[in-house]
């Protein structure tokens, strides 16, 4: 059994003052914020607020040696407190836990015992120091129907730009909780997907694509550094799940895109390894003794939110090829009927959930887009109805997709999904993945959509992070191309895909979104230049969603 450190020793004397000059060395390797952050050279987090409690996170680094991913390193006890106050002169919790190598050092605090909707400061204690402190905020009481603000992010490639959206949504006061729909790390290796674009401004360790613990651990503690990552997760509780790039492009069940068994060994190894760093350094609570990596689950906001993070990868089944970049696909294998995206039992979990839910807002936490895109338009439903069934549901199906890689290639599931809604009132999706902004609602059926204008929920996607659009790569490689085939999308979209409302395909960014009793409302931040890394964002569009009508309007301004 690993010696418990606790002994005090100053910041840089624990880096480097018992090492000798191997130590100096590896300490030149480190940034100077690094070396004056130690033990806690990480920062903190919180997540998954609760209405008396919230799980905190941090990680030590008791030595030099004890890098992420190395698995070296004694345990070290740590201290935490939550206060009132930020002075920490009212302590209303308090306790101690053991940092180990076997978990690479970080913590994980599950406090209960809190008031509901009521803001805390958190911080950590160990080998003599302290570190910074976190701000977190628990949910409110479970009659209440008070508003309720998200920030929503997704899609964050270390290697491709800044991370001005975190900065942004760090810096406010208003958010109950930021929802990360995924691709919080990217696997890669350094380089571009089209050539050398999208350009590198910057690389993350390790420098090779990821496929052991110790790589997918390296990723996050590189991530982890990052200064408006850590603000972030400094200023609001955040409530993640994973997408693909956390273990390998274009994920499913038993594989990946991105993944050779021939040269990168068996998938279920590579999987799990992604998975379990991911759970080691992100501020998620363990809900299912018997599934370690279940990370679907519900998250309630009183009665003005019911919050379900689903999961769209361990389960899925392979999606459909698509021809390009992910774009087009001519074939009946979207509607294949035995293809999942969340598999049976999740598939039951949600639609059940939602049915019996009271809260004013059903809203789910998705990680590809779920509305459809189609490449050219139905023949009008009220039209084909009338050659009969079987020759109408003949062309229910679309002609050709645009997507198939997201829910437009899993059709049936899609469908009872669909018609699991249609008696639920106040479904909202919040969605990342595809690195543009969309607001869209959800027809009943599409080929009746032009006629009927029948909607079962409304969908909001956030743009990415630091991951561009296609559009925009194109451009890079391209200069103009980007330009045209945005152009041609849009018209389509017009044309084929009505019941889609807004889109912007190149910017990068956020949302920010708000709940009350009487609508939802989605506001769109896009960062001003994406080379910059200490740009700005500029406000770029509002749309809202009024209680009880599956409907989108333009917002008459931006929240306040």
């Amino acid at each position: 059994m690993n010696s418990i450190v606790t002994t005090g020793i100053g910041r840089r004397t624990l880096i480097a003052g018992t090492l000798g000059a191997g130590a100096v060395m590896a300490l030149a390797q480190w940034p100077q914020a690094v070396a004056e952050g130690a033990p806690f050279v990480h920062g903190v987090a919180s997540g998954d607020p609760l209405p008396d409690g919230v799980v905190l996170w941090t990680r030590v680094t008791p030595s030099v040696e004890a890098v992420p991913g190395s698995g070296v390193g004694p345990a070290v006890a740590v201290t935490w407190q939550v206060s009132r106050d930020q002075a920490f002169s009212q302590v209303v919790a308090s306790g101690q836990v053991t940092a180990t190598a076997e978990r690479d050092h970080t913590v994980h605090v599950d406090v209960r015992g809190l008031a509901p909707h009521t803001t805390y400061w958190y911080r950590f204690s160990a080998l003599g120091a302290t570190s910074r402190t976190g701000r977190t905020r628990t949910s409110p009481a479970p009659a209440s129907s008070t508003p309720i603000r998200f920030g929503v992010v997704s899609c964050a490639n270390y290697d491709w730009g800044w991370f001005a959206p975190y900065r942004f949504l760090a810096q406010r006061k208003d958010l109950d909780a930021v929802l990360h729909l995924g691709d919080y790390v990217y696997e890669y290796a350094p380089g571009g997907v089209i050539a050398d674009y999208p350009a590198n401004p910057r690389n993350a360790d390790p420098l090779h694509e990821c496929i052991t613990l110790g790589d997918y651990r390296t990723r996050h503690g590189c991530y982890k550094l990052e200064a408006n990552l850590q603000a972030l997760h400094a200023a609001h509780p955040m409530i993640a799940v994973w997408d693909d790039h956390e273990i390998a492009n274009d994920t499913w069940r038993e594989g990946a895109e991105n993944h050779d068994p021939q040269t990168e060994g068996e998938w279920a190894t590579r999987a799990d390894a992604g998975r379990r760093a991911f759970l080691e350094w992100l501020p998620i609570r363990h809900t299912d003794p018997d599934d370690w990596a279940r990370i679907n689950r519900r998250v309630q906001f009183g009665k003005t939110v019911d919050l379900w993070m689903l999961d769209e990868r361990r389960f899925r089944s392979e999606a459909p090829k698509s021809l390009l970049l992910g774009y087009g696909y001519l074939g009946k294998g979207s509607s294949d009927p035995e293809a999942t995206m969340i598999g049976s039992e999740q598939e039951h979990w949600l639609i059940s959930g939602i049915s019996a839910s009271t809260s004013r807002w059903k809203v789910l936490g998705n990680q590809v887009p779920f509305f459809p895109q189609q490449l050219l338009g139905n023949v009008p439903g009220q039209v084909t109805d009338l050659l009969g069934p079987q020759l109408s549901q003949m062309f229910a199906d679309p002609i050709a997709q645009i997507y198939v890689e997201d829910w437009n290639g899993f059709l049936a599931q899609h469908r009872r999904l669909v018609e699991g809604m249609a008696g639920v009132d106040g479904v909202v999706i919040l969605t990342g993945d595809v690195h543009e902004s969309f607001a869209a609602e959800i027809p009943r059926r599409t080929n009746h959509y032009l006629l009927d204008r029948k909607a079962v929920a409304v969908e909001f996607i956030t743009p990415g992070v630091a991951s561009p659009s296609v559009a925009t790569m194109i451009n890079q490689v391209v200069p103009g191309v980007g330009n045209v085939l945005d152009t041609v999308l849009t018209t389509n979209n017009a044309l084929a895909n009505p019941w889609v409302k807004y889109s912007e395909g190149f910017s990068t960014g956020c949302m920010v979104v708000d709940f009350t009793t009487q609508r939802v409302q989605a506001d769109w931040f896009h960062v001003d230049d994406m080379a910059d890394p200490d740009s700005g964002l500029t406000h770029g569009a509002s749309w809202q969603s009024k209680a009880g009508s599956n409907k989108l309007t333009k917002a008459s301004g931006r929240l306040t």
